[in-house]
This record gives structure tokens, C-alpha cells and sequence, in this order.
């Protein structure tokens, strides 16, 4: 079960800190496995742009088991939000990403193996701001 008074807390010491700050990393990693708000696809869409190899494992496990009320919306928020999980491995761009993302292309899952492979396609991903 999922405090949410700690839920809380990491949020707005997420917001007081400048979004380009990589001391954000720590919490959008704790806060993408907990329950109780509902900006998971925007921390995943962060950790891509950061860049941050850390966050490699985070993803791929939300990849493979989104939180719940993401699955229970359906195909139209489940879809998007696995194919960000990719983009974002394709954005870290690391040895270990596209291991990710390999897994991801042969995965049981039809849409996972088109998001791992429309990764792979984009692998590695330069940002440019």
C-alpha cells in the first residue's frame, strides 16, 4: 500500500527542484514504482531525456508490468506508455538499453515486440535541445 503522504513529499521535492537538474533521477525512479499519482508516462518520458543508465532496469520492469490503473484505462493510455518505455531505452542509448530493447522485440506480447523494435530502429537516440 502506498503512503500518501510520501507520495507527497517526493513530489514537491521533485517540483522544487529545476527539471533539468539530474538530482531529479533518485526521485523519478522512486516515485515510478509507487502508486497513488498518476505522472508515471512523464517520469518515463524524464528518464529518457536524462539519459541516466540507472534508470535502464526501472524502465524495463514498467515496460513489462505498467501500474495498474495504466493497464486497467486500456490499449489508448497502455499503448503509448510502453512505446515511451522504449523511446526512452532507445534515448539512454547504452549496451545494456538495447539488450532492453532486444528483449522487448522478442517479447510474447505483439505490442512490446513492435515498441522493442521500433527502439531498436532508433537506437541510440541522440537528444538534441
Amino acid at each position: 500500500m502506498t503512503n500518501s503522504k510520501d507520495v507527497a513529499s517526493l513530489e514537491a521535492k521533485l517540483d522544487s527542484l529545476p527539471g533539468d537538474d539530474r538530482a531529479r533521477v533518485p526521485l523519478l525512479l522512486e516515485l515510478l514504482f509507487l502508486g497513488g499519482h498518476d505522472r508515471h508516462e512523464d517520469i518515463v518520458f524524464d528518464l529518457g531525456l536524462f539519459g541516466d543508465p540507472v534508470a535502464i532496469p526501472a524502465i524495463a520492469k514498467v515496460a513489462e508490468e505498467p501500474p495498474s490503473y495504466i493497464v486497467e484505462a486500456g490499449q489508448w493510455t497502455l499503448h503509448p506508455f510502453q512505446r515511451k518505455c522504449a523511446f526512452a531505452l532507445a534515448r539512454i542509448g547504452t549496451l545494456e538499453s538495447r539488450q532492453v530493447l532486444e528483449h522487448l522485440a522478442g517479447h510474447a506480447n505483439p505490442a512490446l515486440r513492435e515498441y522493442g523494435n521500433e527502439g531498436l530502429g532508433n537506437w541510440p537516440m541522440p537528444w538534441t535541445p
